[in-house]
């Protein structure tokens, strides 16, 4: 009995550390950057001036509705993409349909900011097509500003819709739909009120995580957006700016950011728990065969956007071995100067993206499995709310959640600011959250019986639940670590605000070579990230049997 309540107050132990870790590196930093924006920053009273001017200056108006129209429009586009793709790979026989589906997972992975470089490597100013095509005397407009960054994003989040909507579609009781057919309605309009109201929730699901992900990105607008400037660079630009004071610009800035995103969030769950859009797939959609010519048309829809998404990485990797002199490419001159330099001259970004995405995915896999074990296991009102704070890092953005934590550790006692701590912590809890949904689900499919039954047989419930329960759970353990590990390996945002010199890793490489034009050793560091990220998801589709992605 004594033994029993000790493990018991070691598991409240181990509840209690969560909510300290969520306190500290989300909750408390988040509180601090709002504080910091309520001050003036040259005085440090109290003051509304910083939102104030957010919304009523020119300058900081255009980019709040850069923001909105960018993330809009991507929005849109990767829905009117992901819908079709979803709907073609799994409701009919198309030529390849897995490698499709597969295949279109993987820009979800691969860093957006890369793929903005090999756009503008293919319709730049100086880029392969642009050159060629001004050859033949067609003049384009180059790729720098807006539609340019609604491209790469459209085609690197459009598989957000896809997995959710394919989902949803899957889940369909063919019953209904041939019901509706029966009583003489058109295919269109057995989509239109049968399957689109029932895929409604997947597809406003998908597209806020678009919009989300779009109006916090970092990387794409400062490297192809040109004048149109949005609200996450210019809080970057904010801080960094103001290092030596009070960067309480840069705090409006992010708590606007913080705010649109929150409440956006807030808007779609309570308009999708409106309705009931629950179905018992008793009868699982009927997959069809279409006539050769839409067969045709509907596969090269698919195979165009997997293509289009995926051609631009494999620019970077020939752009790698290509001679460069500066922003010139020499295209058909092979050279390992580059990658050599990246990998004898300059090896240390390579070196320190795996030492701190390797700690960072340690931390957050034992933290995510505990915190995990908590909200299943234990349930109650308290885990509710460890629950709902654990998932607050996913609608912070990178930039904010750094400018956060560099702002909050850069003075006291505990001085974390330019080491690489601060960097794992950063790393650590953006991605955990993904880590606690993937165990939590994993958790739900063990049934308690079989820890219940060796805790009968006088096993301790914490060594029960080391003994039992993990060895079970292992292989997705291991699925959720790698593609952990891999996400971290490309994080930008937050690593452009917190790394400190010695501690560049290969995103800020990358980004700094773009920034000054030497395209061809930014392509060494990329194709290195490149295949960084892919063998591992290879070895994890092979041996695990896992999906590419945490969605």
């Amino acid at each position: 009995m004594i033994l029993s309540r000790r493990l018991f107050s070691a598991w409240n132990g181990i509840f209690l550390g969560a909510i300290l870790v969520l306190f500290f590196l989300v909750v408390y930093p988040m509180y601090f950057i709002f504080q910091a924006s309520l001050k003036d920053a040259v005085t440090g009273a109290f003051t509304w001036h910083n939102y104030t001017m957010v919304f009523t200056t020119p300058f900081y108006q255009r980019c709040l509705t850069n923001s909105l129209f960018m993330s809009g429009m991507a929005t849109l586009f990767s829905v009117l993409a992901g819908v079709p793709f979803a709907f073609f790979t799994t409701r009919f026989r198309l030529p390849f349909a897995d490698a499709l589906r597969t295949l279109g997972t993987l820009p979800l992975i691969l860093p957006t900011f890369i793929g903005a470089e090999a756009w503008l490597l293919l319709l730049g100013r100086s880029g392969v097509i642009t050159q060629f095509l001004q050859g033949q005397g067609i003049i384009i407009p180059s790729i720098m500003g807006w539609h340019g960054v609604v491209l790469v994003f459209t085609l690197q989040f459009f598989p957000f819709v896809f997995l959710m909507v394919a989902s949803a579609m899957n889940s369909v009781d063919r019953s209904l739909e041939e019901a509706a057919r029966n009583l003489g309605a058109t295919p269109w309009r057995v989509f239109r009120t049968i399957t689109l109201p029932v895929i409604t929730p997947s597809i406003a699901a998908g597209g806020l995580i678009v919009f989300c992900m779009s109006i916090e990105n970092f990387g794409v607008p400062t490297i192809i957006g040109g004048d149109f400037k949005v609200l996450a660079e210019q809080a970057y630009s904010e801080f960094i700016s103001e290092m030596g004071g009070n960067p309480s610009m840069a705090g409006s800035l992010s708590t606007v950011l913080v705010f649109i995103t929150l409440s956006l969030t807030i808007v779609q769950k309570f308009w999708v728990e409106r309705k009931s859009y629950a179905m018992s797939a008793l009868r699982p959609p009927e997959i069809h065969k279409l006539p050769p010519a839409l067969t045709a048309l509907a596969w090269l829809f698919c195979a165009g956007l997997v293509f289009l998404s995926l051609a631009p990485f494999a620019v970077v990797l020939v752009a790698a071995v290509t001679k460069t002199s500066g922003p010139v490419m020499h295209y058909g001159q092979f050279s390992l100067e580059n990658l050599a330099a990246a990998i004898q001259v300059a090896p240390r970004p390579v070196l320190n993206s795996f030492f701190l995405s390797t700690i960072a995915t340690i931390i957050g896999m034992v933290f995510g499995l505990l915190v995990s074990y908590l909200i299943v296991r234990k349930g109650g009102f308290s885990a509710y709310v460890l629950d709902l704070t654990m998932m607050l890092p996913l609608v912070i953005a990178g930039s904010v959640m750094g400018i956060a934590l560099a702002a909050t550790y850069n003075s006291g006692p505990l001085i974390l600011t330019g080491t690489w701590m601060i960097l794992v912590l950063a790393y650590f809890i953006r991605k955990t959250p993904f880590s606690v949904k993937t165990t939590s689900a994993l958790l739900h499919q063990i049934d308690p019986a079989v820890e219940e039954a060796s805790i009968s047989l006088g096993v301790p419930p914490l060594r029960s639940f080391l003994k039992v329960v993990v060895p079970a759970m292992l292989p997705g353990i291991m699925a959720g670590a790698i593609i952990m590990w891999v996400t971290i390996l490309a994080e930008l945002s937050s690593t452009i605000v917190l790394y400190y010199g010695p501690w560049a890793t290969m995103t800020v490489q990358i980004f700094q070579y773009i920034g000054s034009g030497d395209f061809g050793p930014a392509s060494a560091y990329g194709a290195i990230l490149i295949i960084s990220v892919l063998l591992p998801l290879f070895f994890l589709n092979k041996f695990f049997g896992r999906r590419l992605t945490p969605f």
